[in-house]
């Protein structure tokens, strides 16, 4: 594998690069919006829709949803292998469109409970699993940085959603909302079909838009790697029994579990120790505005420093939020809110690097440790082995933080963020992957 170079912070991917990553950011941004932001504001539309008093029941079925989409990633993964990650792409925007038209009409929780789970099953295809592989295909040495633009995507819905979406709920109903997402998923999903092509090679352009390659050459060696690939001994239960592996599933696991939990219990952790809510939304404005520039930084930190010491960092920003939350949750129930405020704006920055970089780095570690040919398999075992691991993060914090508290909660998971550390910090990066010379020299001795 090549060595690190510091011209891979540069984001000169060439116009048919560019668009990959245009088509990869907006797949995001549409499945963050859809599954998880816009119920800020068509969930209680909902549960009176349905005659609910309470809209838990429709909080824990995202809750359920999230574990089915597990299952899901397996399905997409196996799609990509057996079809082309074009196609599963293209498949997954065209079932959020069906899901979309389903949801906006939904009549009953029934109907509910289906839409949600099947869009977080689509939402996995075409912003986890297919737009990622494409990714990891199309940049090889800069995936730290390309992931750090796209996954800006996130906490950009963050901070539009909600707005967004309550002007048009106010201006024409519940029913448009998904009407809109039906749209904007069948226009991405249009796209795909006709723009985007599995290796760059496929379209006429350069791994990483590195003009240096001969495209002959360039050529044989896609071919080399494509056969490769039908023959790697890099299959599920190999990467299964890999300890390496596991580690890095532990480790990136709890670091979306972190950002999870404290984003989906931000308010109520705020509340329950005494700040008003027009103290708590500019904390979390702020934690999400400054999201988007770590998403872009912790890219430009993996392409300098590698993605493991990238990952070690950011868990190390995020342990000193949890400290810094914690120590101002416990002065501000002692009665000094002016030092627990300027503490609690303090962890906010931390914070927000953790959360821009929490979906940056398993594309980029499994490409440095797996390569371009066995990426596929190894993020198709390990994306649904983190997404569990993640989807604790929602149970554990809103649990104890609903029954003893959420400092316990947050205890809780800074012990998590020290064994993430500790996890990342045993990880072998050392590269196992393709290596063109040594299959040269098989097929040599076969001959």
């Amino acid at each position: 594998m090549p060595e690190k170079d510091l011209s891979l912070t540069k984001s000169n991917f060439g116009r048919k690069g560019w668009g990959i990553l245009i088509l990869a950011f907006f797949s995001i941004l549409l499945m963050s919006s859809i599954i998880y932001d816009s119920l800020n504001v068509t969930i209680e539309i909902f549960a009176a829709k349905f005659g609910m008093n309470n809209p838990a029941p429709l909080y824990l079925f995202s809750t359920v949803a999230a574990w089915i989409s597990v299952i899901g990633a397996v399905v997409w993964g196996a799609i990509c292998t057996k079809k082309t990650i074009k196609f599963a792409w293209a498949v997954a925007l065209f079932l959020g469109t069906a899901v979309c038209l389903l949801w906006g009409f939904a009549p009953g929780p029934g109907v509910y409970f289906l839409s949600i789970a099947l869009a977080s099953v689509a939402g996995m295809g075409f912003a986890y699993i297919a737009n990622l592989n494409v990714i990891s295909n199309w940049f090889p040495r800069k995936k730290g940085l390309a992931m750090g633009w796209v996954t800006i995507a996130f906490p950009l819905s963050a901070v539009v959603t909600v707005p967004m979406m309550s002007n048009v709920v106010k201006a024409s109903g519940l029913t448009s909302v998904y009407m809109i997402y039906a749209a904007a998923t069948f226009v991405l999903g249009l796209l795909v079909v006709f723009f985007v092509r599995d290796y760059p090679e496929q379209a006429g352009a350069f791994p990483d838009n590195d003009m240096d390659f001969d495209p002959e050459e360039l050529q044989k060696q896609l071919q080399a790697g494509l056969e490769y690939q039908k023959k790697s001994v890099w299959q599920p239960k190999k990467l299964l029994r890999t300890g390496n592996l596991r580690k890095i599933a532990v480790s990136l696991g709890i670091m979306e579990l972190l950002s999870l939990g404290i984003m989906t219990n931000f308010v109520p952790r705020m509340m329950q120790i005494g700040f008003q809510e027009n103290e708590i939304i500019p904390m979390l404005m702020m934690a999400g505005v400054i999201a988007m520039f770590g998403s872009y930084c912790c890219g430009i930190l993996d392409a300098k420093v590698g993605p493991k010491k990238a990952v070690l960092i950011t868990l190390i920003l995020g342990l000193i939020s949890l400290v810094l939350n914690l120590v101002g949750g416990y002065i501000k129930v002692a009665g000094n809110a002016g030092a627990a405020k300027a503490l609690m704006f303090a962890a906010q920055p931390f914070l927000g690097v953790m959360l821009g970089g929490a979906a940056n780095y398993l594309v980029s570690l499994t490409t440095t440790i797996w390569g371009r040919y066995d990426f596929n398999m190894a993020y198709r075992v390990l994306k649904p082995l983190v997404a569990v691991i993640g989807a604790l993060g929602i149970t554990i914090v809103g649990g104890l933080g609903n029954t003893v508290g959420y400092s316990y909660a947050y205890l809780v998971l800074a012990v998590l963020a020290v064994i993430a550390i500790i996890f990342i910090l045993v990880v072998n990066d050392s590269y196992v992957g393709y290596k063109p010379e040594e299959a040269k020299s098989k097929a040599a001795v076969e001959v």
